[in-house]
């Protein structure tokens, strides 16, 4: 139940400092009041609700800083893993698996044609290398807290995913999916050659340009609000 809760928060069909209603939504997934109050109660620990008193729960307000935040934790926790993985030395097998991914990701770049369809393929395949590196460090604790970091600025990302429309919103256009697969190609080559520094400093400039860029964003749309509301 709390899954299916937090999957609507992240997609964006409970929108920042929406209400949520426990009566109407036990009615309408089809089950007691008990486990959406059981959810909604995880929520709120993890932070994605926060609780009113009198008037129940609202998806949590994020602002720019939070997103900020959240994306430079993110990108050390991720940096210290490619760090101990380069030290270590990475599994063959998963090195190739990497080398995969990256090598669709180039595939798919080459075409110009930047649709919908591919984008949301690359965001896939960017998903999945993070996610794969992280499970290589093997360290439950890291991988936690990257997942938690992960939760924040999610909420925003929900209107740029590739599955929008306007392709003009994507958060990954063609260039800066140019620019990703770069960054990707530069971790892969660091892992290679076990050089752990720089794999940890090619990991942090990635998500740091992710951050900025999203950031960047959500402050031209803060301030196009006001001006709007000035009207």
């Amino acid at each position: 139940m709390a899954e299916t809760l937090r999957n609507k928060i992240f997609d964006g069909v409970f929108a920042p400092g929406c209400h949520l209603m426990e009566i109407a939504l036990a009615t309408e997934l089809g089950v007691s009041r008990t486990p959406v109050r059981g959810a909604m109660a995880r929520l709120a620990d993890e932070g994605l609700l926060v609780y009113l008193p009198n008037k129940g729960f609202q998806v949590r307000r994020f602002n720019a800083k939070d997103v900020f935040d959240a994306f430079t934790l993110r990108a050390n926790l991720e940096g210290m893993a490619c760090r101990l993985l380069g030290e270590r030395g990475i599994d063959d097998e998963v090195f190739a698996q990497l080398a995969a991914l990256v090598g669709e990701q180039a595939r798919l770049l080459q075409n110009r044609d930047w649709t919908s369809a591919r984008a949301l393929r690359w965001h896939e395949l960017n998903l999945d290398f993070h996610r794969k590196l992280l499970q290589a460090a093997d360290n439950r604790w890291l991988t936690e807290a990257v997942y938690r970091a992960c939760q924040l600025p999610i909420i925003f990302d929900s209107n740029l995913r590739p599955h929008n429309r306007d392709a003009s919103m994507q958060l990954y256009r063609h260039e800066q999916a140019l620019q990703a697969l770069d960054d990707h190609t530069r971790i892969l080559e660091a892992l290679g050659q076990r050089d752990g520094v720089e794999a940890e400093a090619a990991m942090r400039d990635h998500i740091l340009g992710h951050r900025d860029l999203l950031v960047h964003h959500l402050r031209k749309n803060a301030t196009e609000a006001r001006a709007m509301a000035r009207v």
